[in-house]
């Protein structure tokens, strides 16, 4: 497909898709923590205790932003700052027991919600949507990867953590 016809695509599935993750959200109003605050957890939760910097970079924000997220998150209990072992100077961040139970939960009343949803599809709307998991599965493993190393769609299916 050309950029002419990928562009369409975007104008026509990325507000969608937004929507969706909208209407998820809002059904399943559980605890009170931001956009942000469940991307950090779900980055911490997928990849581990990681340097500010490095989840600054991976979240796509700047360093006093993460910097704000993360203290809110302590003060939650949700997750632990901690000295970097290679560097005792630097703080890596991760999540706590209470934030990985709290984000579990979190997604499993998302997926429920969802599911709700689904299930007012036809069948083969939802054949459609099934269909079109791998290709949005590799889509987040294209943004996950080093640009220079565009992983095998495989990858995206077995990489997913189904988390957020």
């Amino acid at each position: 497909m050309n950029i002419e016809g990928s562009m369409e695509l975007s104008r026509q599935l990325r507000p969608l898709l937004t929507r969706v993750y909208q209407m998820v959200r809002r059904r399943s109003p559980g605890w009170d923590i931001t956009a942000a605050q469940s991307s950090v957890l779900t980055t911490l939760l997928d990849r581990g205790p990681l340097r500010m910097g490095e989840l600054a970079s991976i979240e796509g924000v700047r360093m006093p932003t993460a910097t704000s997220v993360v203290a809110r998150l302590v003060k939650l209990g949700l997750v632990e700052r901690t000295a970097d072992p290679q560097d005792r100077r630097a703080v890596r961040v991760g999540i706590t027991a209470r934030g990985s139970a709290q984000i579990g939960e979190l997604v499993a009343e998302r997926n429920a919600r969802f599911a709700e949803l689904l299930a007012k599809l036809s069948d083969q709307e939802r054949r459609l949507l099934e269909a079109a998991v791998p290709a949005m599965a590799h889509l987040v493993a294209l943004d996950i990867a080093d640009p220079d190393d565009v992983p095998d769609p495989a990858f995206a299916l077995e990489g997913n953590s189904n988390h957020e």
